[in-house]
């Protein structure tokens, strides 16, 4: 049930601008290992460094859903009125039943059948698995209370953390890869503690007995697993690209694969702030409020987004500057830039509102249709076309329409009208593909930035209306 009040603007950019503030340490941190830590390890290493990044980015599965459980039962409410022991108690039991997991993978590190690197990476992975996940809890508890901003200090911690550490061993000239990732777990750990002083109310409530506090878990569980396994299910969409690369091409082809793809994930980041944010504020806003909301965030995001393509042939030339290297990667680059358009939209307007209108069986629906069009696209490239342009585009495509399908349903649930400008994102993301793959790359911009130009003078009308809904606000 959604709250009667109207949603609070001014708090809510306070909270967007903090999120972003602790977001551009994030990107700083992201550029020193993406750009930078590459000139020190070497592909091959690299490879191994994101081969771990890859591995954590899954160890989440392994919470069960209680997190999002938490994060949807309690969102909107406040600290004051939320049942400390019963928090407190599904937290210990998390944290239980990850540290088994934790030393079963720690285990098939030791005994699997891996040469010492990944055995490295398996093993770390699993060291890292409660800590993140235990952190994750309470940054999830914080952003369903809506305070946001602490769970955004708790990520400037890990970033500082990470920043001088990774600047401390660039210095010094650390080739191999194990220290970075002995740090990045201490980074994490870093967080958790910030989280756990922050928590310390619920922490010292007590606990409820055993069986009880069993089943309260469960019902996290229950609630929550749709959303976790949606959120899983969106990962590897992408995820199964790297996969089958790796599988299919080896480290190296991984390591410059994964480099093109992290950097289309900084432009990501900045957009997730915005969802974070949105979820606690929306979920106690009156129904209206929602619904305006709705429309002012959609079309935004299609009239304005589509304008970081413009940004393609900064980043390239600077990129092939620094790192020659992966000037094949950075060449793909231009096949995965429209995933910062499509995911960026899905994350803030489409997995937001599903969430608030608790919709999370539908945004599993949708999560795993598009997983299963992914994989067989990721297939059909590697191992019959043996493109991993083709499989780039492809996935990318499915991404659009993702998006665009949500947006449907979600006009639907709510009586809105749709809007044609869902639509547009589609082909001019093919036009900057085309324009940048095929042409000289200052002719392609000038073609692009005309064509952009007349997207938004025949939306003039649209952009009007907004600015109405802004000055309302």
């Amino acid at each position: 049930t959604l709250s009667k009040d109207p949603l609070d603007t001014r708090r809510l950019f306070s909270d967007i601008f903090i999120a972003f503030f602790a977001q551009a340490l994030s990107v700083l941190v992201s550029t020193l290992t993406t750009l930078i830590l590459p000139k020190f390890l070497g592909i091959e290493a690299f490879g191994y460094w994101q081969l771990f990044i890859f591995y954590i980015g899954y160890v989440g599965f392994f919470h069960l859903g209680i997190n999002d459980g938490v994060y949807l039962i309690f969102g909107g409410q406040a600290r004051s009125n939320i049942d400390k022991r019963n928090i407190n108690s599904q937290f210990a039991f998390s944290c239980f039943y990850q540290l088994c997991f934790s030393a079963i993978i720690f285990g098939f590190a030791l005994l699997g059948p891996f040469d010492s690197e990944r055995a490295f990476v398996v093993g770390a992975t699993a060291t890292l698995l409660t800590i993140n996940n235990a952190g994750l809890f309470l940054g999830y508890l914080f952003q369903a209370l809506n305070e946001t901003k602490t769970y955004s200090f708790s990520c400037v911690a890990e970033s500082a953390v990470l920043l001088a550490g990774f600047t401390i061993l660039i210095a010094l000239g650390v080739c191999d890869f194990e220290p970075y990732i002995v740090l990045y777990c201490l980074s994490r750990a870093t967080r958790l503690v910030f989280c756990l002083i922050k928590a310390k109310e619920f922490l010292v409530s007590g606990l409820l007995p055993t069986n009880k506090a069993i089943r309260q878990g469960i019902t996290s569980i229950k609630v929550g697993i749709q959303l976790m396994v949606s959120n899983i299910m969106s990962q590897l969409i992408i995820g199964v690209v790297r996969f089958f690369v790796d599988l299919k091409w080896g480290i190296e082809v991984f390591s410059v694969v994964s480099f093109s793809l992290s950097i289309a994930t900084f432009f990501l980041m900045f957009l997730s702030q915005v969802s974070m944010v949105l979820f606690p504020h929306l979920r106690q806003s009156k129904a209206d409020s929602i619904k305006e909301y709705y429309c002012l965030l959609r079309d935004s995001l299609s009239l304005f987004l589509p304008v970081i393509y413009l940004l393609y042939p900064l980043i390239a030339f600077l990129l092939n500057l620094w790192l020659p290297e992966y000037s094949q990667g950075i060449s793909l680059f231009i096949f995965l830039f429209p995933i910062c358009v499509f995911d960026g939209k899905m994350d803030i307007v489409g997995a937001t509102y599903l969430k608030v209108l608790r919709k999370e069986r539908k945004l599993l629906e949708i999560n795993l249709l598009t997983l299963g069009a992914s994989i067989a696209v990721t297939l059909l490239g590697a191992y019959i076309i043996h493109s991993i342009a083709f499989i780039l585009v492809g996935v990318v495509t499915i991404l659009g329409f993702r998006s665009f399908i949500t947006e449907r349903l979600l006009e639907r649930t709510m009586g809105l009208s749709h809007s044609t400008l869902s639509w547009a994102i589609i082909p001019l993301s093919l036009l900057f593909i085309v324009l940048f793959s095929q042409l000289d790359q200052l002719f392609a911009s000038a073609s692009y930035l005309i064509c952009y130009l007349f997207f938004l003078a025949i939306n003039a009308k649209t952009l009007k209306q907004l600015q109405v809904i802004c000055g309302r606000r």
